[in-house]
C-alpha cells in the first residue's frame, strides 16, 4: 500500500511550490537557477490545469505536502510531441525516506496514460540522490554535458536520464 498520493496541482499551490524551488535555488546546484524566480515565472514553468502535460503535489497519509512532480514539454517543436521532461522535487525535511520514488511511480501511471512513450530527466551531474532515484526507477543515462553551467562559482555537468515506454 503506496504511503502517499498525488493531487492534481492548482494555482494557489505555486507558493509552495516556489518555496520548495527557492530552497533549492539558494542552497543546492539542484536547480540551475541563480535567484529565486518569481510566481509569475514559476506559472511558465509548472503545468498548471493543462489537459496533456500535468503536475501533482505529492501527500502523505495524513494529506500533508511533501514535494511536487510533474511532466512537461520537453521541447516545443512538434516532433517532440511523444516526449517528456519529468520533475520531482520534496521539501527537503523530507528526502531519503522513498517518497520521490512512490511520486515518481504514480507519476509514470499518468505520463503513459496520457500517451507519452518516452521520459526525459535532466539532473545535476553532482545531485547522486536523483540520479540513483531515476536509476532505480528504470531510467538510464543517455548523455552527459560537462561544464554546461555555472553557480556557486563553479561549472556544472548536466546529466540527462531518460525512459522508453
Amino acid at each position: 500500500m503506496s504511503k502517499i498520493k498525488l493531487s492534481e496541482l492548482t494555482e494557489a499551490d505555486l507558493p509552495f511550490v516556489k518555496e520548495i524551488y527557492d530552497y533549492y535555488t539558494r542552497h543546492t546546484t539542484v536547480v540551475y537557477f541563480i535567484d529565486p524566480v518569481s510566481l509569475t515565472e514559476l506559472k511558465a514553468i509548472v503545468p498548471v490545469g493543462d489537459p496533456l502535460y500535468r503536475s501533482f503535489l505529492i501527500l502523505n497519509e495524513e494529506n500533508e505536502k511533501l514535494g511536487f512532480c510533474y511532466f512537461a514539454r520537453f521541447k516545443e517543436k512538434p516532433a517532440f510531441r511523444i516526449s517528456v521532461e519529468v520533475t520531482v522535487y520534496l521539501r527537503h525535511d523530507c528526502l531519503h525516506k522513498g517518497s520521490g520514488r512512490e511520486a515518481l511511480t504514480l507519476l509514470e501511471s499518468y505520463i503513459t496514460e496520457n500517451g507519452f512513450s518516452n521520459a526525459m530527466a535532466l539532473i545535476d551531474g553532482e545531485n547522486e540522490a536523483s540520479i540513483r532515484l531515476f536509476e532505480k526507477c528504470g531510467y538510464s543515462c543517455c548523455a552527459e554535458i560537462k561544464d554546461v553551467a555555472e553557480k556557486f562559482g563553479k561549472k556544472l555537468t548536466l546529466k540527462m536520464y531518460q525512459k522508453l515506454y
